[in-house]
This record gives C-alpha cells, sequence and structure tokens, in this order.
C-alpha cells in the first residue's frame, strides 16, 4: 500500500476539493502515523506498518511555524479558505490540542481572518471535555 507522510508541522498549501486552499497542520511526527484507529483506506498506512515513536511536535513549535507560513503567505499575496489539522495521524490525540486550536484561532485573526478552521478527525477523543471544547 502507497502511503503519505508529512515531513513537517505546516504543509501546503493544497487545493481541496471540499475545503479549497487549505494550509495543513500536521500535530504528529514526521518519521510514522499515530492514530486510535486503524483504517484501510488510510493515506498514512496500517498502524502497525507506521506506527512512530517519534516526538510531537510542540506547540511552541506549531505556533511559530504557524505563524512563519501564514505571513510567508500574506507577503505572497496567497489568501488560505481554511487551515486544516490533519497529517500523521488522529490530530485530537495531541495532549496540547486545546491550547494549539487557541494559538491558531489568534493567528488566524491576525493574518487571514476570514479563513475557517477545519478539523479531520475519527472523533475517538471528542469525550474529552478540553477537545470537545476546541
Amino acid at each position: 500500500m502507497s502511503t503519505i507522510l508529512f515531513p513537517s508541522v505546516i504543509f501546503g498549501p493544497i487545493h481541496s476539493r471540499r475545503l479549497g486552499l487549505s494550509l495543513g497542520i500536521n500535530l504528529l511526527p514526521s518519521d510514522g502515523k499515530l492514530c486510535s484507529f486503524d483504517c484501510i483506506y488510510c493515506e498514512c498506512g496500517y498502524n502497525t506498518d507506521r506506527r512512530t515513536a517519534g516526538p510531537l511536535p510542540t506547540r511552541e513549535e506549531v505556533r511559530t511555524a504557524l505563524e512563519n507560513k501564514l505571513k510567508e503567505m500574506l507577503a505572497d499575496n496567497t489568501t488560505p479558505d481554511v487551515l486544516t489539522f490533519a497529517g500523521n495521524g488522529e490530530p485530537t490525540c495531541h495532549p496540547l490540542f486545546p491550547e494549539i486550536i487557541s494559538d491558531t484561532l489568534l493567528l488566524r485573526d491576525t493574518y487571514f481572518p476570514n479563513a475557517k478552521i477545519s478539523v479531520l478527525s475519527n472523533a475517538s477523543f471528542i469525550h474529552h471535555p478540553k477537545v470537545f471544547t476546541a
């Protein structure tokens, strides 16, 4: 099975049929997959084949990488339609997911206030109150 892994915290922007111009945010390690499900159709491959022990990016790493990319896009006059949490597995499993969402909202409001926030999730962590609220 062919797999796609994102090597950095920020990827794209990419043109999405569903979302428009989407800037990707990967909260998971770059060297493998971290997910609570093991879907046969996952573009990141099977858990057993791609499981990672690599470190999660820190909140500061995510904020800095996102702000740098948003500044670059602003300078290039490229406006994202959406900032999408996706990447190498389940984004809501990051222990600082709610705080990273808050940072993202502040950066979005600063640079591209009309952009939407999207989370591609299997919802397995939605029962956690902080994830639900985020």
